[in-house]
């Protein structure tokens, strides 16, 4: 990534955590990041086009980042891990950016590809990991993982739609992660922290 490049993008994530969309200028991240216009539009378009990259530019290297995290825990913090990435990701960027970030999302015809994708490699991974929790009777829910993984993702993006009208004012991954163990109903823990298996519980 060229240095201007660079500039612009961290000068607009600065003034959009600052400001609504709607009122931060190009001329205003050219002042920023101390460009010129011409620079600007040598590598975005718009504006518009600008946000969409920079939801790029924060979900790569954060789902790296997390995906190797959750590769450390046991398994069924690993599934809550990897079903809030997204409450994860909007933590770190704060309520406002993220408000505007579903705002820029609900104008668009369709999501960008690469977007796309990276939402499609979370699904399938947290597919995959509540599978295993299921049969390690983890996960007491016996809908199919790919119900349950998409039934996460439904959830947790309403934790964070709330968490942007209450302006953040309360714990989101705290509250998401609530959320998703009243959908899994995972296995009851023994008196000693150890986890119980769900058909040791009598749970179907």
């Amino acid at each position: 990534m060229s240095k201007n490049r660079d500039r612009i993008i961290q000068s607009a994530l600065s003034l959009f955590s600052e400001k609504n969309f709607e009122d931060v200028t190009i001329k205003d991240i050219c002042q920023k990041a101390e460009v010129a216009n011409s620079t600007f539009y040598y590598h975005f378009k718009t504006k518009e086009e600008l946000m969409d990259c920079l939801r790029m530019h924060d979900m790569r290297p954060r789902n790296r980042e997390l995906f190797a995290l959750a590769a450390t825990h046991d398994l069924m913090e690993r599934v809550l891990v990897t079903c809030t990435m997204c409450a994860q990701r909007a933590e770190r960027s704060g309520w406002m950016l993220t408000a505007q970030y579903y705002k820029r999302r609900l104008s668009l015809e369709s999501e960008s590809e690469d977007l796309k994708a990276l939402y499609a490699q979370e699904r399938r991974t947290a597919q995959e990991l509540i599978g295993y929790a299921q049969a390690e009777g983890l996960i007491s829910n016996r809908a199919e993982p790919e119900q349950l993984a998409m039934a996460a993702i439904l959830l947790t993006n309403s934790v964070i739609l709330n968490w942007c009208v209450a302006r953040g004012e309360f714990d989101l991954l705290a509250q998401a992660r609530e959320t998703l163990m009243v959908l899994f109903c995972p296995a009851a823990r023994n008196r000693d922290g150890k986890e119980r298996r769900a058909d040791e519980t009598g749970q179907a």
